[in-house]
């Protein structure tokens, strides 16, 4: 091979700047070029799918990207630009074949459909392909040039289908990583899809310590516990270095007891994660009795322990674990609309930066003695993504490190300042910060943000309303057909939330070219669209009655997942006397008004027939009953 070109490793490749001469006189369309943006990761997905699975390892795959980079940052002919895109792209890919879940077959066949659907891109846009041109061409001879130019259009494949992009498509390439960000947020445990659009299931585990080494260690940490002679007016904690040899080997060997692995293994499949021990986070805790105005209060209020609730992929546990026949103090899982009263082996585990909870105390059911409790503590992160695992692991036991500190600042406030930051900044940032999850979902927030950055890179408003105006509907969808496990205050949470989106975006369409017309000063009353409007009140009037009949619960399956004792055929007052199915049909009567609109029928012709579709989808599905169990008009009413 001849050395030439910007890039010194690479034997027998000219510079940069001529291949893409070449290769733009056969990417000249935009449908060509956009397909190969997504053809061309499909491939290298597929690529190095197969390279962990043959390697049972991701190093390798790492280390093939790594150097493929290092050399493409060496060649001075590739536009900086390019290759930050192109290492966007390389390390997206990377990070989902370490993430997908496919066998050989299944990269196999993705490698397969890169390659194959991009020689069907250049087919269908009547475009010879770079490869059949040159070193791939009939006739042409194996020789050492054909060869050096099947590495060069390899080696400068990537960058070379981001150079003939469209600025649009360029500029979203930066919102990638975001984006990846986003899905992370949401991909956190076995169950979970990574978009939120499919069902979610209760993340909180529970389970027992019941094998006889367990109970006994259990008595031991606590013995030690009670040897300290704890005070009665305050709460107590020791770090597990502080025990003495007996009781901080029994407290190890708890870390790791096989009642806590069946009780993870539950939700994160043994096989795909990583269950590793937050040995700087485990403590024992002797609770004392409330003190009003100091952040004790904090625990008596609902609240998330850890502020790391927009964290990919990775989940830190806490272990709540009783060691005593506690019957004052209770846990209480506002998600799961339940409480918890941790005894001898009870274990209590939820996400210690995801979950709601708080701690009530039964007065008419006092400790006679003290409660303590063990808190261990675990980092579960896919086995391919370990980075993330490790480094979830540091931040959360820093900020554990911190957040005690302040704690114990202002656990007895002997100044001002002291009681201000325990009344002010602890409890009210912490009353603060949950409002906004309760409310909104951190993450669902992403999401939107995200959507709406990727559609301003892209210039495309159609972007960010295809991506935000039909969530809902797949929620409903998924979650009445599985049902089991489902988190129902987070179903609750989340439809209301996207579907306020949408109605948002809906209710801006049909809004904005009247206030134009208003500011260029000839809006009329003849101008109204008064049958639009009146068909949206007609809609949303039946839609609210039928809310008021079935009421909230029951309007968000309550009956169907078993949180409302009701029969099917409970309510006989309006709408339902009148109407079948009164809740979607008004509703894709306000969605047809709607579409009479200048700002929505005309402009977006497709966007109201997808949400009449959607609402038909789930009519059907609610009429049948189809759900993944027997349908209730199906099922043997037991007397």
């Amino acid at each position: 091979f001849r050395m030439a070109g910007g890039n010194p490793f690479i034997a027998g490749v000219d510079d940069f700047g001529a291949t893409l001469t070449a290769f733009a006189m056969y990417h000249k369309s935009p449908m060509n070029n956009i397909a190969h943006f997504f053809t061309s990761p499909l491939g290298l997905l597929g690529f190095f799918g197969l390279m962990n699975k043959a390697t049972k390892s991701v190093r390798p795959s790492l280390s093939v990207a790594a150097m493929y980079l290092f050399f493409l940052f060496s060649d001075y002919t590739v536009p900086k630009d390019l290759f930050a895109q192109t290492a966007i792209i390389i390390c997206t890919v990377v990070l989902f074949s370490c993430k997908l879940q496919l066998g050989y077959a299944g990269f196999a066949l993705l490698l397969a459909l890169g390659y194959g659907l991009q020689d069907l891109a250049h087919f269908s846009t009547n475009e010879p392909t770079f490869q059949g041109a040159t070193w791939g061409k009939d006739g042409v001879p194996m020789s050492v040039e054909a060869v050096g130019l099947f590495f060069q259009h390899v080696f400068y494949l990537t960058p070379l289908v981001c150079a003939t992009q469209t600025q649009e498509v360029q500029n979203f390439t930066y919102v990638i990583p975001l984006l990846v960000f986003a899905y992370g947020c949401y991909a956190i445990d076995s169950h979970s899809s990574g978009l939120p659009h499919t069902f979610v299931r209760v993340r909180a585990l529970f389970g027992k310590m019941t094998e006889k080494s367990e109970t006994t260690d259990l008595k031991s940490v606590r013995d030690w516990a009670m040897s300290q002679k704890p005070p009665k007016g305050k709460t107590s904690h020791w770090w597990v270095a502080d025990l003495d040899e007996e009781a901080n080997k029994a407290f190890h060997r708890l870390e790791v007891c096989e009642s806590v692995k069946r009780m993870f293994a539950t939700k994160f499949d043994p096989e795909l994660y990583n269950l590793d021990v937050v040995g700087g986070m485990n403590e024992l805790y002797i609770s004392g009795p409330n003190r009003a105005g100091t952040s004790d209060q904090v625990f008596f209020t609902e609240h998330i322990d850890g502020p790391y609730i927009l964290f990919p992929f990775a989940s830190i546990y806490r272990c709540i674990v009783g060691t005593d026949g506690n019957t004052e103090i209770s846990t209480i899982f506002p998600n799961l609309y339940d409480a918890k009263t941790a005894q001898t082996g009870d274990i209590l585990a939820f996400d210690f930066n995801r979950e709601p909870h708080l701690i009530s105390a039964d007065g008419n059911k006092p400790n006679r003695d003290f409660r303590v409790v063990l808190k261990l503590h675990y980092v579960v992160y896919p086995k391919s993504l370990s980075f993330f695992g490790h480094a979830l692991h540091w931040l959360t036991t820093r900020y554990n490190e911190l957040f005690r500190a302040l704690f114990l600042f202002t656990l007895t406030p002997s100044s001002g300042f002291s009681k201000f930051v325990g009344e002010y900044a602890v409890n009210g940032g912490t009353v603060l910060y949950n409002s906004i999850d309760k409310y909104c979902g951190t993450v669902n927030l992403l999401y939107q943000f995200s959507a709406g950055v990727a559609a301003y890179a892209l210039n495309s408003y159609v972007f960010f309303l295809v991506a935000t105006q039909y969530i809902h509907y797949c929620r409903y969808i998924s979650t009445y057909y599985y049902r089991k496990g489902v988190n129902w205050a987070i179903f609750k949470r989340d439809v209301l939330f996207f579907k306020s989106c949408a109605l948002i975006q809906l209710a801006a369409l049909i809004i904005r070219p009247y206030i134009d017309q208003y500011h260029a000063g000839h809006l009329s009353f003849q101008d109204v669209n008064w049958l639009g409007f009146a068909m949206i009140c007609a809609g949303y009037f039946v839609s609210l009655a039928a809310t008021a009949a079935l009421g909230v619960d029951g309007t968000y399956f309550g009956i169907e997942l078993g949180f409302v004792k009701a029969d099917y055929n409970f309510v006989k007052t309006f709408p339902y006397n009148v109407l079948p199915h009164p809740m979607i049909l008004s509703q894709v009567f306000a969605l047809l008004g709607m579409s009479t609109f200048e700002g929505v029928g005309k402009a977006y012709p497709w966007l109201v027939p997808i949400h009449c579709t959607f609402y038909a989808v789930h009519m059907a599905q609610e009429h049948w009953d189809y759900f993944d169990g027997t349908p209730w008009y199906k099922a043997v009413k037991v007397e």
